[in-house]
């Protein structure tokens, strides 16, 4: 297959597409000559991420996507691959380095790609460990495609803007692939506060905008809304990750005058379903054309069958939810233990087995704590029965310095929002009658 529209202008970069589909016809043409077959791509650059990506998959090499840039996780995912392009942060990966000389005889070639190529993605698994899922490149056009052909008139001729990375699935779709696809201008470079975001419409006079955010960012933009200086260019704001509250929905789609469209997924399943909020709070989401679903009778567990899921096998989602009329439902809550902290998704067992791995931990249970005033966020508590030593060090230093030791632990593996931020120690863990953890015993240790 090959890209089915050549407009796309890369805003930032000022870059046309020609330009851009050189530099990826350039990297792909050297990385063919590999005999390596697997990469393993980490590259916090969007645009530079874009032109990787599309030269791999064109090459024919299969690709490994981390959850994040933590030293520890690289590693870990270099086992799955064969050979790291992206920006370095340790000489122990053999990487590959290319060169800028163009060669003439691909300058009027297509990008064309298999959709068979192998795209891995590395998240949090509730087994404790990172979870690989193995989509193709060809999945991910199916969900593009579908993402257009279902909101592909309303976003008419906007330009792309982001404050998400590319790194999760829902960046690399929403921000990345489905502009290039469909043609789309597209801004690139992160936008860390909502102000830098306001000064790049106004000042390069973008006439419609498409906003791709998550719902921690909108949250803290309807406190104050300075996006409301460019309200008659935003055409529409796409929410994903988490939930986005209905008054901070209601408020963003009155005060912009533009769509707010919610969208429900996870790097398993790819997107769901959608909804964009009237006035009812918990509306139901509509399923998207090419997802069916279904709920459990007892445990109302989500089931589904998806083009972006291989095999064709109904998948089993950590979701509960209630079926209704049209192929619409209502989200009921997670089964599982991976929770989000701000749209990063994290596994309390993986957290817990990083934190039993140190010298000074003998037993510890990771729990969610909802709505941390200190920070005004959801945060993570850590409950941990000390090793003799760690028992020794607590009475020599202090609290803050083992919690000091063990946040540095984990911040090897785990990005900083994730870590936990509450820490209490106690000589042993509460266990129930059937040797269960008593979790409302946890959780009143953070009262």
């Amino acid at each position: 297959m090959k890209i089915p529209h050549n407009s796309t202008f890369f805003l930032g970069q000022e870059q046309s597409f020609e330009q851009w589909s050189l530099k990826v016809r350039t990297l792909a043409y050297q990385i063919a000559k590999s005999k390596d077959d697997t990469w393993l791509l980490f590259e916090p650059d969007s645009y530079l991420f874009s032109i990787y990506f599309f030269a791999l998959a064109m090459a024919g090499k299969s690709i490994v996507l981390p959850q994040n840039g933590q030293p520890e996780q690289l590693t870990n995912c270099m086992q799955s691959a064969d050979i790291y392009i992206g920006r370095e942060s340790s000489s122990e990966y053999k990487s590959f380095n290319f060169s800028n000389h163009i060669d003439n005889s691909i300058i009027d070639n297509d990008i064309l790609i298999n959709e068979d190529t192998p795209i891995v993605f590395f998240t949090s698994g509730s087994s404790g460990l990172p979870k690989a899922i193995n989509k193709t490149f060809g999945q991910l056009i199916v969900e593009v495609t579908e993402l257009e052909n279902c909101f592909g008139n309303e976003l008419g001729d906007s330009s792309v803007m982001s404050t998400v990375s590319h790194q999760h699935i829902y960046g690399l779709l929403f921000k990345l692939l489905w502009p290039i696809w469909a043609g789309r201008d597209v801004f690139l470079k992160p936008f860390e506060y909502p102000e830098h975001l306001v000064h790049e419409i106004l000042n390069k006079k973008h006439n419609k905008v498409c906003l791709i955010g998550s719902p921690a960012y909108f949250h803290r933009l309807v406190k104050d809304n300075v996006l409301i200086e460019c309200e008659q260019h935003l055409n529409v704001i796409f929410s994903s990750g988490g939930p986005l509250d209905v008054d901070s929905a209601l408020t963003l789609q009155k005060t912009l005058n533009c769509s707010v469209i919610e969208v429900f997924g996870s790097t398993e399943t790819g997107g769901i379903g959608w909804r964009q909020r009237d006035l009812i709070d918990n509306e139901p989401w509509n399923a998207f054309n090419r997802i069916v679903i279904k709920a459990d009778d007892v445990t109302q567990r989500l089931s589904l069958k998806s083009p972006y899921i291989n095999g064709n096998d109904w998948f089993e989602a950590d979701d509960r939810v209630l079926l209704k009329e049209d192929n619409k439902f209502q989200l009921l809550g997670r089964i599982d233990r991976v929770v989000k902290i701000e749209e990063k998704r994290c596994s309390l067992d993986e957290i817990e087995s990083m934190l039993a791995k140190h010298e000074y931990v003998n037993e510890v249970s990771v729990i969610f704590l909802k709505y941390d005033v200190s920070t005004q966020r959801d945060c993570l508590g850590a409950v941990i029965s000390l090793s003799p030593c760690g028992e020794e060090i607590l009475k020599q230093e202090s609290k803050l310095k083992v919690n000091r030791l063990l946040k540095q632990h984990l911040k090897s593996l785990f990005e900083t929002l994730v870590i936990p931020r509450k820490f209490r120690y106690i000589e042993q863990l509460p266990y129930n009658a059937q040797g269960k953890l008593d979790k409302k015993l946890l959780e009143q240790l953070f009262d």
